[in-house]
């Protein structure tokens, strides 16, 4: 069985979050108990064609690969966009 196709919005710091994804963000953070700060970079991403977003806290990921073990279990979803997988990966290797 294929994986929903995963695409991506953009990644913002929480301070430049758009006010529309503001309660994905907020839901995200509360499972995972975690405590937002201003330049927090957050990936948001939704199931194409669907109104399904979700939030990856990037500072959380150390590659890829556990991206897209999240996206896999939580979301049955796989990001199949080459550009998308480029962009997310450098913020990851922009941190170290």
């Amino acid at each position: 069985m294929q994986s929903f196709i995963v695409q991506l919005i953009g990644v913002f710091t929480l301070k430049d979050l758009p006010e529309e994804y503001n309660r994905v963000v907020e839901f995200k953070a509360t499972l995972e108990k975690r405590e937002l700060k201003d330049t927090d970079q957050i990936a948001i991403i939704v199931i194409k064609d669907t109104t399904s977003y979700h939030a990856l806290f990037l500072d959380y990921y150390d590659s890829m690969e556990e991206i897209d073990k999240e996206l896999e279990e939580s979301l049955d979803g796989k990001i199949y966009n080459f550009t998308t997988r480029n962009i997310i990966e450098g913020h990851l290797n922009g941190r170290k």
